[in-house]
């Protein structure tokens, strides 16, 4: 069962997403509130697993009151207005719904956080292949089999895939993957590369090759790579 929070200023929006929650079994509402302040208490227990919260609000806006929390349970944001996207996009939120909201954008959205609930749940299954990361205010299901390479930037990773013809852009550095794909036969080339060692076609001293593209190898992780493919 997933516990739910409303915050909104405005009772029929509260209303709606009340009923659409009714409607979808795995889904409780924990408690619903007009006033951000008021649902401290029930955050602080953290007894919330989904808060959906408006950001348009008279005494603090839904993302200065996300900010504030010390204790954050995962967040849809509601709004009636897309130019807050970005701000939600950078807090790492799991989707952003502009209003009016349907029923079936609404069921999407939590069947996304039901997947992604099931894949922390059972992180630590060595049979699983296959982890969860938010892009462009979506899930998506990332097969380790499908990684050609990653590369990093400074705050953001771009991954490229054998499935699609355009990276994804994650709002993580490179580090983050780095101890995410640990135990997964994928080694660290360069500050900004990381290689599946299944992938590698051609190794030396300088590059490695994965299909048609060729990548950096840097000194301080050439030993790595060498010692990795034996």
């Amino acid at each position: 069962m997933i516990n739910c929070l409303l915050i909104d200023d405005e009772p029929l929006a509260l209303d709606l997403l009340e009923n659409f929650i009714s409607k979808i079994p795995y889904l409780k509402l924990a408690g619903k509130f007009e006033e951000p302040m008021q649902a401290l208490p029930l955050l602080e227990s953290g007894k919330v697993d989904l808060m959906f919260l408006d950001i348009n609000m008279p005494d603090i806006n839904g993302i200065d009151f996300f900010k504030s929390l010390h204790h954050k349970p995962e967040v849809i944001f509601t709004t009636a207005y897309t130019e807050f996207a970005l701000n939600g996009f950078e807090l790492k939120a799991l989707d952003y719904l502009v209003k009016p909201i349907s029923f079936e954008v609404f069921m999407s959205s939590v069947n996304r956080f039901k997947d992604y609930l099931e894949y922390k749940n059972n992180k630590t299954s060595k049979a699983r292949d296959y982890f969860f990361i938010n892009a462009s205010h979506k899930l998506y299901k990332i097969f380790y089999t499908d990684i050609l390479y990653l590369e990093g930037f400074k705050d953001y990773t771009k991954i490229y895939l054998a499935s699609t013809p355009s990276p994804l852009v994650i709002l993580h550095n490179l580090k983050h993957f780095e101890d995410i794909l640990q135990g997964n036969e994928f080694i660290r080339i360069h500050r900004s590369y990381i290689a599946p060692i299944r992938m590698i076609t051609t190794v030396s001293r300088k590059s490695v090759t994965i299909g048609n593209k060729t990548l950096p190898v840097s000194d301080n992780y050439r030993e790595r790579l060498f010692s990795a493919i034996g």
